[in-house]
């Protein structure tokens, strides 16, 4: 017998809202309903989505409906999310899932104590861009990690509706907004770091934006007792949009790239380049349809999936928590200018 599918709620309506939104349809999902944070916004919702929306989170988590994605502006993350799964709905909840430390503790503690399905949206590790650097590492093809580098190389952000990610208590640190990405992956292939140092810089009056961001990572030593570290670099005051990853370990490099004009170009340049330390160099074949434009709908596959079978979520509480630490941990490092240590 073939499941009904899934019935979402969805919080927000902004435009990553409506990326969320296209998801649905494609993985056999069901969107019930919208809620955002004005009536005048429902009224845009009902008359360009066709959907029922409303200003009120509880009409919406007392609607006959299953899950919820939150994709509201950062700083709504943690309560609507923990209101979501206090009404008993799967919850997956864009990043970052709380922009300070005790409101990331709550929620992930709330996760823990509830029989509901928490995803955090660490897309990253869908993309099969990055999967497959994972594969790889996984498969010993690598060797011990030693070495990372990730950059990113973009145009500046979009303000977000009504202006939020201009303000810092909407937006939380600066760090949280897109390098968070690029430190879960860091974490997601050498494990936790150790100690965290960063540097910025800005144009003038953009200070606190922290424009160009260098963060270093220092891992546990190596097998042979040597040092392991991450290069986490970002970039927002270019053009376009650029990813670059290096990764060294004891046995093979590895090199790849996407390329496009924005974030959710549907026909990006990508490339992952193998390079044995004793051989032949190996095109890992990463196809083109990789990045925002395709992989989110993974991720809501994968959420679907937790919650129908139990599998695991790509990214749930406890990375979700680490990694808002870790990007206030940079925030620290920052103003202090000096390495910071980081975990137990």
């Amino acid at each position: 017998m073939t499941a009904s599918p899934l019935r979402f709620g969805l919080v927000g309506a902004g435009r990553w809202a409506d990326v969320h939104r296209r998801t649905f349809a494609a993985v056999g999902a069901e969107l019930v309903a919208v809620a955002t944070g004005s009536e005048a916004g429902a009224a845009r919702v009902r008359e360009a989505w066709g959907v029922p929306a409303t200003s009120d989170l509880d009409e919406l988590l007392a609607a006959d409906l299953e899950a919820v994605v939150v994709a509201s502006p950062n700083d709504l993350h943690a309560v609507q999310a923990q209101r979501a799964l206090a009404a008993g709905k799967h919850v997956l909840v864009e990043k970052p899932m709380a922009i300070d430390l005790a409101s990331a503790r709550a929620l992930a503690a709330a996760a823990r104590a509830s029989d509901r399905v928490l995803a955090v949206g660490h897309e990253f590790r869908v993309f099969r861009l990055f999967e497959r650097v994972k594969a790889l590492l996984d498969a010993g093809r690598i060797g011990e990690p030693l070495h990372l580098r990730l950059g990113l190389w973009r145009r500046p952000h979009r303000a977000g509706a009504g202006g939020w990610k201009a303000d810092p208590n909407r937006l939380g640190s600066s760090v949280l907004e897109e390098p968070v990405h690029y430190l879960d992956l860091a974490r997601w292939y050498l494990g936790d770091p150790t100690e965290v140092a960063a540097w910025s810089s800005s144009r003038p009056g953009r200070t606190g934006l922290h424009e160009n961001l260098d963060v270093r990572l220092r891992f546990a030593p190596a097998a042979d007792g040597g040092d392991r570290w991450a290069l986490v670099t970002r970039t927002i005051a270019a053009a376009r949009y650029a990813i670059a990853l290096e990764l060294v370990g004891g046995e093979a490099s590895l090199r790849g790239h996407w390329r496009g004009a924005f974030d959710l170009d549907p026909q990006p340049d990508v490339g992952l380049v193998l390079h044995p330390h004793d051989g032949d160099a190996e095109d890992q074949h990463v196809p083109v349809a990789t990045g925002h434009a395709y992989d989110v709908v993974r991720q809501t596959r994968a959420f679907v999936r937790a919650v129908r079978e139990g599998t695991p979520v790509p990214a749930g509480a406890e990375d979700g928590r680490v990694a808002v630490e870790l990007c206030l941990r940079v925030e620290e490092a920052l103003a202090a200018r000096t390495p910071l240590p980081f975990g137990a």
